[in-house]
């Protein structure tokens, strides 16, 4: 497996990825995720194998953070330790860069949020009523050792 900058050529292989990545997420999310493909907002990183697209990861960078904005790795892939791969990729970006890695997740993504608190990041945040009232968001960092 190698993890490779994402290119604009990549669009039309990762589609199928991004809308598997994002079911039950409701269509805005869905669309803001391809947009942000299409139009390469952020730093996109794909793992491969013999040409295939099995994961991706969409990086933002904030102040003094950089920002799991979306990950997403194949069903067939799931539970090969491909997402927590394409996670400690982000983290060595992080570290050198001097930032912390930081994701935000909704409470009621609990499995995401487990999968994130298994990989050693904390709790550092959280926001009610973020988008819908009676929801939260939940924000998890990890700072990277040197």
């Amino acid at each position: 497996m190698k993890i490779t900058r994402y290119r604009q050529r990549d669009f039309a292989q990762v589609i199928p990825l991004l809308r598997e990545g994002t079911r039950g997420w409701g269509r805005a999310w869905r669309e803001e995720i391809l947009r942000a493909y299409r139009l390469q907002q952020g730093e996109a990183y794909l793992a491969r194998e013999n040409g295939r697209v099995l994961g991706t990861i969409l990086l933002r960078r904030e102040v003094r953070a950089l920002v799991i904005y979306f990950l997403a790795v194949t069903e067939r892939e799931r539970g090969k330790h491909l997402g927590s791969s394409l996670v400690n990729f982000a983290e060595k970006l992080a570290r050198r860069e001097g930032r912390i890695l930081r994701v935000d997740v909704a409470r009621e993504f609990r499995q995401n949020v487990d999968f994130y608190l298994r990989l050693g990041f904390q709790r550092c945040g959280r926001v009610r009523n973020f988008y819908l009232y009676g929801d939260e968001q939940i924000f998890l960092c990890k700072r990277p050792k040197r």
